[in-house]
């Protein structure tokens, strides 16, 4: 009983341990997913312009550069539209999952559960600003 309780917290916890990323996309505004978004297009018009001097490319072949970029645009766009939902479905899940587990636990338990949730997140948090540094 003790490894079943051990795996599902372990489970548990790493399912948790991936939904973050989500927790903090959904903290970005619409506003900042604009603004990088912006950020983005200006950093692709900045590697077309230093494609276009470095490989001092002339006016036919930056039209043609042009038009596969366009070509493969919407593609892209609805390839990244694709990954946004499979991330949501994953997040979906992951929290399905760990209602679940919580439902067998008893109340000393999920307390328990919490706590080693907080350190894994602790430790999580100091681990990466010591990589910061």
């Amino acid at each position: 009983m003790k490894k079943v309780l051990i795996i599902s917290v372990l489970v548990l916890c790493s399912g948790l341990a991936f939904s973050q990323d989500k927790n903090k996309d959904s903290l970005l505004s619409d506003s900042s997913k604009n603004e990088s978004f912006k950020e983005n297009k200006e950093k692709t018009k900045c590697m077309k312009d230093k494609m276009v001097k470095e490989l001092n490319l002339n006016e036919n072949q930056i039209k043609q550069i042009n038009a596969i970029d366009d070509k493969y645009k919407a593609q892209e766009e609805s390839l990244r539209k694709q990954a946004e939902a499979i991330k949501e479905q994953k997040h979906q899940l992951k929290e399905k999952k760990r209602t679940e587990v919580e439902k067998v636990l008893n109340d000393d338990q999920k307390q328990k559960l919490e706590e080693m949730k907080n350190q894994f997140h602790d430790k999580k948090k100091n681990d990466f600003y010591k990589k910061k540094k």
